[in-house]
C-alpha cells in the first residue's frame, strides 16, 4: 500500500510519468495495474463509493494499493473526520457524544479512541521525530499532560514543520500520508519516512 494524492487525475498522471516509487525495493517505479476491490468511504455523514488503483512495480514486480491520503488503513471513515474525534477526546468530550456530532456509531468512534489511546506514545515518538527531520531547529516540546493530548501535540509540531517547509495542507492529509495510513493500525512498525 502507498498513500497518493487525492486527486485521481494526478495519480493518473503520476503512474502514467513513472513518478511513484516503489515501497518495496530501490529504484522500481509504479505503472499503472488495474483496480483494488471496491470500497465506501464515509465522510461529513455522505458515503462515497470508489475502487483504490492498483499499481505494479516494473523493476521488482510487487503491486500495491494507491490509497489517497484522505483515507486510513482498514477505515470505512475520512481521515479528517477521525482526527476530529481524537481532538474532541484530547478536549474532554465522550465517545458518545462525539459519536453523534460526527454522525458515526459510538462503538467505531470507542474503537478509535481506544487504538489511538494505545498507541499514544509510540505515535508521539514517531511524529516528534519526524517534526525534527522537518525542523532541525526545532526546540523542545512540553508535554500536555495526557499521552492523547502529548500524541496531538507531536501531531500538530510535525504538521508545523512540514507547512513551513511545503506550504499549508489539511493536517490529517498529512497524518495519513506520514503515517502510510496506518495511523490506528494494530502494528508498531516505525513509519516509513523514518525506516
Amino acid at each position: 500500500m502507498l498513500m497518493v494524492d487525492n486527486d485521481a487525475g494526478v495519480v493518473e498522471n503520476d503512474l502514467a510519468g513513472g513518478l511513484l516509487a516503489c515501497p518495496a525495493c530501490d529504484g522500481g517505479r509504479l505503472g499503472p495495474w488495474g483496480w483494488a476491490r471496491a470500497r465506501v468511504l464515509r465522510r461529513g455523514g455522505v458515503e462515497e463509493r470508489w475502487r483504490p488503483r492498483r499499481s505494479r512495480c516494473g523493476s521488482c514486480g510487487v503491486t500495491h494499493v494507491l490509497l489517497p491520503v484522505r483515507s486510513l488503513w482498514r477505515r470505512r471513515d475520512g481521515v479528517e473526520v477521525i482526527g476530529a474525534a481524537l481532538v474532541a477526546k484530547a478536549a474532554g468530550v465522550g465517545h458518545r457524544r462525539i459519536a453523534a456530532d460526527l454522525g458515526v456509531p459510538a462503538t467505531t468512534v470507542r474503537g478509535w479512541l481506544r487504538r489511538f489511546e494505545a498507541r499514544a506514545g509510540f505515535l508521539r515518538g514517531q511524529f516528534m521525530a519526524l517534526a525534527h527531520l522537518l525542523d532541525r531547529d526545532l526546540g523542545r516540546v512540553e508535554p500536555r499532560g495526557s499521552p492523547v493530548a502529548d500524541a496531538l501535540e507531536a501531531i500538530g509540531v510535525a504538521a508545523s514543520a512540514a507547512a513551513r517547509r511545503s506550504g499549508p495542507g489539511s493536517v490529517w492529509w498529512f497524518v495519513a500520508g506520514a503515517s502510510a495510513g496506518m495511523l490506528l493500525a494494530n502494528t508498531n512498525s516505525p513509519f516509513p519516512v523514518l525506516g
